[in-house]
């Protein structure tokens, strides 16, 4: 079975840095270039405060893929955890999920629409969305590690540009007026609590190098260093970020705004189109691509294992399974063709991925139950009794924010994620019924190439 599989044509090359440029491309997005604004209408000031603890939330919550990823690294990272050490069904419901909260393309793509459209006349949003999805597609048929140099080179342009919107702003913020008690939690302790949940989709992200195992060299110290410098580095960032977008302009005037509204205040005119274009376009761009040099390995793994068509996981000469890029493709480009609005697809895509990030913890929690002896394999030196303490941690963590970030949501969509994971279970004892799924976890498919 092991000869046949489709990701032993994966081909170990990513480094340390690919990894960071990909963590990095994935955390620094949407979420800060859209949410600052949304978060100071929804908790004041408290933004900062939002800011500088997010990462620390985090951590809790990815840690426990962290762990895995150092125990037993491999492709497709938590859809495996949770298939081998979960069973074939909470595997399959990760696998929606997964999906689901994919859907976050479209929000990539359609974010940089929106801020190219704000340096630019006469361009329409959606088509603009359309056409940098393709591009990245495109880039990404040719091959995780182009993706990765691509990466590289648009994370400079970025850091460049915040840099630029620290350096201008910080100056001209007041931090007496940030950290006045009345402004830091305008709209009481729960609204605070649901920023909190807002903001993990922007400090999140790093946990998507959990999926490259199969193709990272040395992949059980490189992944979970990648998963904490990454995350603690660019949250550095975003409390600073949080100052400026804060303490520049009164509260009412920023809530619900664009950060280019106070980039606008601060900045001279080139450095304000420097600003768009290096940190705006480049925080979208570097999360789409990052997100499309990653989202099939866990379908991959699942094509392999037999729980979907064999044939749909067919890995090109450049080591890309194209058929699911293709599939992801769509995923974006469906939502961009209708014209769906992008809050309402953010606030889909976030609560998905903390409810995935959610199975992980279980299965985290299932390995130190079961098999607690092979963390003496990770290069995170932890005992099985302290590895369900992360679990239930992250647990409780995951579970007050989606929580929080659910009651946002309307009835409608919750019952359409409860239809489909009807149709999941329904499909997993139909088509998958007599799918054994094998016990894996240990078994290297990926050799250096």
């Amino acid at each position: 079975m092991s000869a046949e599989r489709q990701e032993s044509k994966l081909i170990r090359n990513l480094s340390f840095w690919d990894l960071m440029a990909i963590s990095v491309g994935q955390i620094i997005g949407a979420g800060i270039m859209s949410s600052t604004g949304v978060a100071i209408g929804m908790t004041g000031t408290g933004v900062v405060l939002a800011f500088l603890l997010s990462p620390v939330l985090t951590i809790i919550s990815i840690f426990p893929i962290a762990i895995l990823g150092a125990t037993v690294p491999t492709t497709g990272g938590p859809y495996r955890y949770c298939s081998r050490l979960l069973g074939k069904t909470p595997g399959m419901i990760y696998l929606l999920l997964h999906i689901t909260m994919n859907v976050g393309l479209a929000q990539y793509a359609l974010s940089f629409a929106s801020y190219l459209v704000s340096i630019t006349t006469g361009l329409d949003q959606h088509i603009v969305g359309i056409v940098i999805l393709t591009f990245f597609f495109i880039t990404n048929l040719v091959g995780t590690k182009s993706a990765a140099v691509l990466n590289k080179i648009m994370s400079v342009a970025l850091i460049g540009g915040l840099l630029l919107f620290i350096g201008f702003g910080l100056p001209k913020a007041d931090i007496a007026y940030v950290i006045e008690p009345s402004h830091l939690f305008a709209h009481g302790t729960f609204a605070f609590i649901s920023t909190l949940a807002l903001l993990s989709s922007a400090t999140a992200g790093a946990q998507v190098v959990a999926e490259l195992g199969g193709e990272t060299k040395d992949a059980g110290r490189t992944i979970p260093k990648a998963m904490v410098a990454s995350t603690f580095g660019v949250g550095i960032f975003y409390v600073l970020i949080a100052l400026v977008a804060a303490g520049v302009l009164p509260m009412d005037q920023v809530a619900n705004q664009p950060l280019t509204l106070v980039a606008r205040e601060t900045m001279p005119g080139i450095a304000f189109y420097l600003f768009v274009i290096g940190a705006a376009l480049g925080a979208t761009a570097t999360t789409l691509n990052a997100t499309l040099s990653w989202v099939t390995k866990p379908l991959l793994v699942a094509c392999d294992d037999g729980m979907l068509p064999k044939s749909l996981g067919n890995v090109n000469k450049h080591g890309v399974p194209w058929k699911l890029l293709t599939l992801f493709y769509l995923v974006g480009f469906i939502p961009l063709a209708m014209r769906l609005d992008i809050a309402f697809i953010t606030k889909f895509t976030t609560a998905n991925s903390l409810l995935s990030k959610l199975f992980v913890c279980f299965a985290l929690f299932s390995l130190a139950s079961k098999s607690g002896d092979l963390l003496k394999r990770s290069s995170i030196k932890l005992s099985p009794a302290g590895a369900k303490g992360m679990a239930v941690l992250g647990m409780v963590v995951l579970c007050v924010l989606s929580s929080s970030l659910l009651l946002n949501l309307s009835v409608m969509v919750v019952g359409f994620l409860v239809a489909l994971v009807v149709v999941v279970l329904i499909y997993v004892r139909t088509y998958a019924k007599n799918v054994e799924i094998e016990n894996d976890l240990l078994v290297d498919y990926t050799s250096e190439k």
